[in-house]
């Protein structure tokens, strides 16, 4: 490991432990207002052991993964999931609270402890408030619907019905179950294309062999077929060639800088993600493609937009950015990406980005809910 890599690791572990240290004081203080009669040198000693745990739980859990059984390792991950979305909140509304905190000392009559109470009780009331909304915008999939006209013939379909997933996370937090869900909702659309822009398992392919999630994608049901890239996630884990042969069993097409012509009748062109140091420029994977016929793209990051707008791409799907998934977020991943969700048009060529269906990290969406997208493509004929 070099040095700049190390520099960076243990600046992000001391400001990571500052900011715990503050929201722990702050925690205290609170606790030992609310509960002054009981409070004492023990529960204090208690009070931070627990904290510890809270702190340190994800970073232990992928530390000690292999190492310690699944019935710690499932559990204690799952504290720490929960724990980074209530310590990414945690810091905006304390700091809020003890700016007004200072501003009612100085400009009201009433006592320190009473303050403390009432902002201290907010901070806790508003955390459960955006954890329940966000578990709840989590589970509960919405299916967004676009509709694009492709000005190419098509001498087989008028339309195509296509559903767009992403970002599925498949981990030990999303579930073969949350995928029977998934899986079950795409076959009632009963879809004429279904496309996986990526982000398939969650880095590590662990749970999706144990949980034999390969049995669930088998019963997708397209009346032409599934296709998929692999997203950023999917290279993390160095799992990539496994999942590629997985996801080939189940009968899905897995497109890796690669054209297929469906049905002598469409293209659908995959990239590899940016992650990959092998990836192609699209120029070359699009060489030798006949433009007359209608041209589908996926490519997990909706980065640089002119370059299938110049090429004459026809539709391109992206996922990745979760729309931020925590707000405010959303307002960063608006400035990152031309399109960070939703629909967009650049002359001829049209890109659907989706907010993806699962979640990195916290199973918790504040941002959005989770999505299905369902797109219907007309041809101009």
């Amino acid at each position: 490991m070099n040095k700049r890599i190390l520099l960076n690791i243990t600046f992000v572990l001391i400001f990571f432990l500052i900011i715990n240290f503050f929201i722990g004081i702050n925690g205290w203080i609170y606790i030992n207002t609310l509960f002054s009669k009981w409070t004492n040198p023990t529960i204090k000693l208690i009070y931070w052991i627990v904290f510890g745990i809270f702190t340190f739980a994800y970073i232990l859990s992928r530390v000690l993964k292999r190492k310690i059984p699944n019935s710690f390792f499932k559990p204690l991950h799952k504290i720490g999931a929960y724990w980074l979305a209530i310590f990414y909140y945690l810091i905006f509304l304390i700091i809020a609270a003890d700016l007004v905190g200072v501003i009612l000392r100085a400009l009201t009559p009433l006592k320190t402890n009473v303050i403390t109470l009432i902002l201290g009780t907010i901070v806790v009331i508003s955390i459960i408030f955006l954890i329940t909304i966000g578990r709840r915008n989590a589970v509960n999939t919405e299916i967004v619907h676009y509709d694009i006209n492709v000005d190419k013939s098509n001498d087989k379909y008028k339309q195509l019905s296509i559903v767009l997933v992403s970002d599925l996370h498949l981990s030990t937090l999303v579930t073969n179950k949350r995928l029977e869900f998934l899986v079950d909702k795409i076959n009632k659309i009963s879809p004429d294309l279904v496309l996986i822009a990526g982000d398939i398992i969650d880095e590590d392919i662990t749970p999706f062999v144990e949980e034999n999630m390969i049995e669930t994608l088998k019963k997708l049901k397209p009346r032409i077929g599934t296709y998929a890239v692999p997203g950023n996630h999917d290279y993390y884990g160095g799992h990539l060639d496994l999942l590629v042969e997985h996801l080939k069993d189940a009968g899905i097409h897995i497109l890796l800088d690669e054209k297929e012509l469906v049905e002598n009748n469409f293209y659908i062109v995959g990239r590899k993600d940016l992650a990959s140091k092998k990836r192609l420029e699209l120029n070359e994977l699009l060489e030798g493609i006949d433009h007359t016929k209608p041209i589908i793209l996926l490519d997990h990051q909706p980065y640089h937009l002119e370059a299938p707008t110049q090429l004459g791409v026809d539709l391109q799907v992206s996922g990745h950015t979760h729309r931020g998934q925590f707000k405010p977020n959303h307002l960063i991943t608006r400035r990152l990406y031309e399109v960070d969700w939703g629909y967009l048009q650049k002359e001829q060529s049209h890109f659907v980005v989706s907010s993806g269906f699962g979640t990195w990290g916290p199973p918790i969406r504040t941002g959005n809910p989770s999505e299905i997208v369902t797109i219907t493509v007309s041809f101009t004929n």
